[in-house]
């Protein structure tokens, strides 16, 4: 299994990264708060207004963390004693109220610094915790479609090893049997002409004839049935035109005339041929419309009929269609409701360069 890459960090997950952007903000945010006090003086001559400090070093510690939020503590506390007391006196000149709110305020800042970075680690440790939980079902959906894909795949080749045993089957028991006969009946002709007997011989040269008719009818049964000739000759549209040709109910054929990749090609013909054939087993319908739209990279099919609906994917006539669209990583939906007929989708991707 490929190993997964970490998602793409944010905008603001890369600012929240970087220290330098950090250090500006905590500059900015000492900055901004020392000049918003001084308005306010008029109205509070204390220190006391410097509880706006606490607002900025809450949001620097839960954005960039413990660290910066300190930093901030002390620059703030020394900003508010620089600006507004009077330094140059001493401790002497600075009253002892301001003294202690600058110290109530500095361990205030410490301890909502604390809790903001424990905070912020908290809600770190979540979105890890949601990461991970999150790749981990992503796994098993992947297990799961693997699983699938393969249990398709088995399914398909054992669909073809019995395809392959009816092959030889047909053949056995059909033309090989027939052109066996035409070689055997065609060796008793040799001999009745060397005798002369011409109407023997005539009885003889029919039946051999007949019998080979039969067999190269019977090949070429075979063959439709491997995959049509008229697919390989006029494409998808050609194939499907065929199908619609020999179905029971009208079928209206909306098919681009594009040329795929023979194995698109002749997977798409057989998923029209075997959704034709479950129309006419189960649907009850009185009409089918088949399109397919050929895109630069895929092929969209639609098989739409107006029958008594109520099909699923899982049904026994449509999981050889989801097989053979497996081998391509093909998909299938299937829009069935009770009496309201069925729409059969399917979507076969092939590489934009492989096309016929």
């Amino acid at each position: 299994m490929a190993t997964a890459h970490p998602a793409e960090p944010t905008p603001i997950r890369r600012l929240q990264r970087s220290r330098a952007t950090g250090i500006v903000a905590a500059v900015l945010v000492v900055t901004a708060v020392t000049l918003a006090l001084y308005p306010l003086q008029q109205v509070d001559p204390g220190v006391s207004s410097g509880v706006l400090y606490v607002l900025g070093v809450l949001v620097l510690s839960a954005t960039w963390g413990l660290m910066l939020g300190l930093a901030t503590s002390v620059a703030s506390a020394l900003a508010l004693w620089v600006f507004h007391t009077n330094p140059s006196a001493g401790f002497h000149g600075v009253e002892a109220d301001d003294v202690v709110a600058i110290v109530v305020l500095l361990v205030t800042e410490i301890v909502a610094a604390v809790l903001a970075d424990r905070a912020r680690m908290r809600a770190h440790e979540a979105e890890v915790r949601l990461d991970l939980e999150s790749e981990l079902r992503r796994r098993d959906v992947e297990r799961v479609r693997v699983r699938e894909l393969q249990a398709s795949r088995a399914r398909v080749l054992a669909a073809g090893d019995e395809e392959r045993k009816r092959v030889v089957r047909d053949l056995h028991d059909g033309a090989q049997q027939r052109l066996v006969h035409t070689v055997v009946t065609l060796k008793l002709l040799q001999r009745a002409t060397q005798h002369g007997d011409a109407a023997e011989g005539r009885v003889l040269l029919d039946d051999a004839l007949s019998h080979a008719g039969a067999a190269i009818e019977e090949l070429r049964e075979l063959a439709h049935g491997i995959l049509p000739a008229v697919i390989a000759r006029g494409g998808l549209l050609a194939g499907v035109q065929a199908l619609a040709d020999r179905t029971a109910i009208p079928v209206a054929v909306e098919v681009d005339d594009r040329r795929m990749p023979t194995s698109v090609e002749a997977t798409a013909y057989f998923v029209v041929a075997e959704a034709l054939t479950n129309v006419i087993k189960h649907a009850e319908a009185t009409r089918v419309v088949v399109r397919a739209c050929i895109g630069p990279d895929h092929v969209a099919l639609e098989i739409e009929d107006d029958g008594v609906g109520g099909a699923t994917a899982d049904g026994p006539g449509l999981t050889g269609i989801c097989d053979r669209l497996a081998v391509l990583d093909g998909t299938m939906e299937v829009d069935s409701p009770p009496g309201g007929g069925t729409t059969l989708r399917a979507r076969i991707p092939f590489a934009p360069d492989d096309g016929g």
